[in-house]
């Protein structure tokens, strides 16, 4: 029997900060899900040559930040088809790009779901609204992989706080000690989950940066469900 029944993410530097490159369980459903796509267009590659691709776009954007820059996921989903064939970009209807978009950015939601576990969002929000961010999410493929988005504009209160956490949890109908937060934050995700009766596993991508106080760390989010199993 499971230990946990819900796992809640921070949305900013946590779900989205990843990039494609040496996660291997990740980068493995990726270029599967790639794969499969590209064969049902008639476009077929083999795993060998899409996951080369894959490694060239993450070596590509690795450098990208190092120069304080970033990409938005069409281009990088367009610079590894160009990789896997210089033609293939041409080839793919904006339909088919968006479907290889979401399977980009969709599989570690997608391990954490299919293990058995309700899935929370909980984030604070700036000037852009919880109902303009859900419209993103929703554009980007993972809106559906969580049963309950809360965003602090909507409910008053931000992350630390309490209520925030404790919100999230009465819709996802789980007592706090049967949940998981994941997020980077130290103040905001660990402090406040662990306050909230919460276990918290931190994304630390430094590990100069890691907080004494999480129950666990994952530094790439292809390990995140042992991580929560392990707990």
């Amino acid at each position: 029997m499971k230990r946990f029944a819900a796992v809640t993410f921070d949305l900013w530097d946590t779900l989205i900060q990843e990039y494609p490159g040496g996660a291997q369980k990740v980068a493995k459903l990726r270029v599967r899900m790639i794969g499969d796509i590209l064969a049902s267009r008639g476009l077929a590659h083999s795993g060998e040559e899409i996951k080369a691709a894959y490694d060239k776009t993450g070596d590509f954007l690795a450098l990208t930040w190092g120069k304080a820059r970033d990409m938005p996921v069409r281009d990088q989903v367009l610079f590894m088809a160009t990789c896997i064939d210089d033609k293939l970009g041409s080839k793919l209807s904006g339909a088919d790009l968006a479907e290889i978009e979401r399977a980009y950015v969709e599989s570690t939601l997608a391990d954490v779901k299919s293990s058995g576990y309700k899935l929370g969002l909980i984030s604070n929000t700036g000037r852009t609204p919880g109902s303009v961010l859900r419209t993103i999410l929703r554009d980007m493929g993972i809106l559906e992989f969580f049963d309950v988005t809360t965003f602090s504009n909507e409910i008053l209160v931000r992350k630390p706080a309490e209520g925030a956490f404790r919100t999230t949890l009465e819709k996802l109908k789980v007592v706090p000690r049967a949940a998981v937060h994941v997020g980077d934050d130290v103040r905001s995700d660990v402090a406040g989950a662990k306050q909230a009766g919460m276990k918290a596993v931190q994304v630390a991508l430094r590990s100069e940066k890691r907080c004494p106080d999480a129950d666990g760390y994952t530094t790439a989010m292809d390990t995140l469900v042992e991580t929560i199993e392990g707990l």
